[in-house]
């Protein structure tokens, strides 16, 4: 029934690509630094491909843009004997924003969206919290970036390009849009959501339903 539900929505989301009012499509995204209320931090870098751990245990986390939230998790299923790729992120949030990116957050402690919901830029959406595999490392938020995928898949899902340059710009009310990275590399690697699906079931067949 999830994966179902899941389908529904994403083929809503990839049928009408965006959401917005008619003023809303004539002006460009607008984005915001997606943490607040805790200072946090987060290194330049990360293990195995791009994405940013967001260090600042408890923060708010928020949307960085408007958009749909195509995905949530609210209950932390990972088991640290079968490590299962689709449970890692614990409790997390999947939002397909109105510029047609993908933003994933996961290791949170609370969420405080539903499905089909959309969100505006700024958004309360999470809390940075310990779930999945955060609780035998630290308390952080997992941040990924990425295109669109129609089917549930774990890989590509976490981070396809490096997010720090944007924080940096929406940490400074720059409005620096992720959009041209990630066209460019859909467009250089059209089969990246089709792999990430069939290494995710390879993985763990069960992780991520269907």
């Amino acid at each position: 029934m999830r994966l179902v539900l899941r389908i529904v929505v994403m083929a809503a989301v990839l049928a009408v690509p965006t959401h917005a009012s008619a003023d809303e499509a004539a002006s460009p995204p607008r984005y915001v630094f997606p943490f607040s209320k805790i200072p946090v931090t987060y290194p330049r870098d990360h293990v195995d491909y791009p994405a940013a751990d967001v260090e600042g245990c408890y923060a708010r986390v928020l949307a960085p843009t408007a958009g749909i939230v195509t995905q949530r998790h609210i209950r932390d299923k990972w088991d640290k004997e079968v490590d299962a790729p689709g449970t890692r992120g614990g409790k997390t949030v999947t939002i397909v924003g109105d510029d047609n990116v993908r933003y994933f957050f996961s290791h949170l402690g609370r969420v405080k969206v539903r499905v089909g919901q959309r969100v505006a830029p700024g958004d309360w959406i999470g809390v940075m919290g310990s779930s999945g595999n955060a609780r035998v490392t630290r308390c952080h938020t997992h941040f990924g970036i990425s295109r669109i995928c129609p089917l549930a898949e774990a890989y590509l899902l976490q981070g396809e390009i490096w997010p720090q340059r944007y924080l940096d710009a929406w940490r400074e009310g720059k409005q620096l849009s992720p959009r041209s990275e990630v066209a460019k590399n859909a467009k250089s690697d059209p089969q990246g959501c089709i792999r990430s699906r069939a290494d995710t079931r390879a993985a763990s067949p069960r992780s991520v339903g269907g």
